[in-house]
Parts: C-alpha cells; structure tokens; sequence
C-alpha cells in the first residue's frame, strides 16, 4: 500500500501543475497598441476632472455619496474612446476593467464590487464590442483575444436554448429567465457569431405602438404594465431596425406624430393613453432618437432631434447621470 501510495503522489503533483500551467485565465494585457493622436480630448478631460474618483473607476455622479462604479460606464466609455481615435486612454480603461471588473473565470461583473456576483449582458456585449472594434482600429489582436474569451462566458452561461438572457449568478450558478429587448446589440452578437434563434426576439417582437420589453419563457411580456420608458424604447427600436433592415411601423408612426405634434419627446408614457406621464425630458432620449433617425435614413427628424439633444444640459456632473452624459458625446460626434 506505502509502495501505492509513494507512486501516486509525483502522478498526482504533476497532474495538479498541469492544471495550473493550462487553466483558461483572462491574462492581463501588459503591453499596449501604439499611441495614436486622438480627434478630441475635450470629453477626456472632462471625464477625468468630473467622473474618475483616484482608483481610476467612472463613477455614476461626481461627490455621490453611495457612488455606483458600473460595467455600464466603462464599456460606454471605452466605445466613445475608439471613435475618437484615444488608444492611450482605452488601453488605460482596458487595464481598469480587468484590475476591477472582469473575475478569474472570465465573466464581467456589472459593478466593481466584492460582492457582485452577476454579470449584466448588455455589459458583455458593449465592452466586447468595443474591444473588436479596438482590435480593428489599433491594429491590436490582444483586444480580439480578450473579447472572445469574455464573449465565450457570455454565450454559455447567459443564454437559454441559444436565447441571450439579462445574467447569470456565476456564485450560485443559476441562470436569469428574462430578457430585455432593450440588452441586445445586433452588431456585437453578429460578430461573435451568435446562433440564428438568439435573435428571434427581436425579429419578432412588435409594437401598438410601444413595444413590449421583455421576452420570457417564449412570450412577450410588458416591464411595466402602465409605464412606458423611452429609453429602453429607442433601444428596442434601433436593434429592431439593425436586425431587421426595416422599421417598426407603428412605433415609428408614434415617434413622427408626437415629434410632429408636439416639437419633442418625453421621457416617460402611459402605455394605455399613449400621453405623457409628466414634462420631464431626457438627453439620453434624444441622443438614441438621433441615432435612429439617422440610421431610418429621417434626416429632417434627426436634425430635430440632434438640436433637442445640443440644448440638454448636462454641465453638472453632480446631476448628470454618466450614462446621460457620455450617450450625448457618442451621439454628436457620430
């Protein structure tokens, strides 16, 4: 038995090192694409001054007394940052969310804390995006890499039967049951060759005239059965029309008559009057409405919207919403 057991233990030390030697691990990425001249570095500046606590994170509101560092931040950022050109500045942001955000087993936690045991898959699919397109644009093959692994996560274990789902508890290692229509980013699921069935949601769903937001369990349900948020809304709207080629008529008739009618559009509906639920406006609102009649080819709706969205004051970052915030740039410099 000694002899056994003597045999067994190098057997067992070597197998044990290999394991350690071949793990799949998200490795850091030490070195960096060569730096380019960025096209602006106004909103960079602004963003370090106002939005970056000393840790490097983006913070939800400048002073916040809870603040909130979101996945949702940085993978915003991180997209604005590969428009204008920045590879310093994204490959600073690369190296935040590997230190804070992403965990041993490749999966993106929606917020920079111990305790987060979720990720969020509109998180996955806009950073992972914004990889790609990094990769492509600082000609930078490491960022591809780092985004297939993160994606790989996501297709497995955020999804039922080849159908994204909003996340997966990778502690508890229970799967979410929803959906929101408003998660999906047709542009990021086509590159990292999602299965036909993941988009059938959005191929599907139809609005009268608002759509519903959640698909579950084979079914399309409402969030919220009185309450429409346009945000969420504009989201749909655009990955409809990427997906699909074509607008969803009604909803599309809604926008031009309320647009028409009333010179704007609210943030919040009642779903059953189709009126507004109070005055309040939203720059995020106007800056997906912008891209949307920009990209349904409505320019003289698009030129509305772009000047509604250019009179939203979003100077105090102490009120302003990172994510109000960093959609408007996005939308004007596009």
């Amino acid at each position: 038995m000694k002899r056994i057991v003597l045999i067994m233990i190098p057997i067992l030390l070597i197998a044990l090192g290999l394991y350690f030697l071949f793990r799949p691990e998200v490795k850091e990425i030490s070195s960096a694409p060569k730096e380019t001249t960025p096209t602006s570095t106004t909103v960079q500046t602004y963003v370090k001054e106002n939005y970056t606590t000393k840790n490097g994170l983006i913070v939800d509101y400048k002073d916040a007394k809870e603040p909130h560092y979101l996945a949702e931040s940085i993978g915003l950022y991180m997209e604005y940052l590969v428009m204008v050109n920045d590879s310093k500045t994204f490959q600073q942001q690369v190296s935040i969310l590997q230190k804070n955000f992403l965990t041993e087993n490749h999966f993106i936690k929606w917020e920079a804390t111990e305790k987060t045991t979720t990720n969020a898959i509109v998180d996955d699919f806009r950073i992972t995006e914004a990889l790609y397109q990094a990769s492509e644009k600082f000609h930078y093959p490491s960022y591809k890499t780092l985004a297939d692994q993160l994606i790989a996560n996501s297709q497995k274990y955020s999804s039922i039967k080849n159908v994204p789902i909003d996340f997966y508890d990778f502690v508890q290692k229970k799967k979410a049951s929803t959906l929101h229509l408003s998660y999906l980013n047709i542009q990021a699921m086509q590159h990292f060759n999602y299965n036909k069935k993941a988009y059938s949601p959005i191929q599907n769903v139809t609005a009268q005239p608002f759509f519903t937001e959640v698909f579950q369990n084979e079914q399309f349900e409402y969030a919220d059965q009185k309450e429409v948020n346009m945000i969420d809304q504009m989201l749909i709207a655009l990955a409809y029309y990427d997906k699909n080629g074509t607008i969803e008529p009604n909803f599309d008739k809604f926008l031009q008559t309320e647009l028409a009618s009333k010179g704007k559009i609210y943030a919040r509906y009642d779903r059953d009057t189709q009126k507004p639920n109070s005055e309040n406006e939203s720059s995020a609102v106007y800056a997906f409405l912008t891209q949307y009649f920009n990209k349904t080819n409505q320019t003289k709706n698009g030129k509305i919207t772009t000047e509604l969205l250019s009179k939203m004051d979003t100077s105090n970052p102490e009120t302003t919403h990172f994510f109000d915030y960093i959609n408007k740039e996005i939308t004007l410099k596009k």
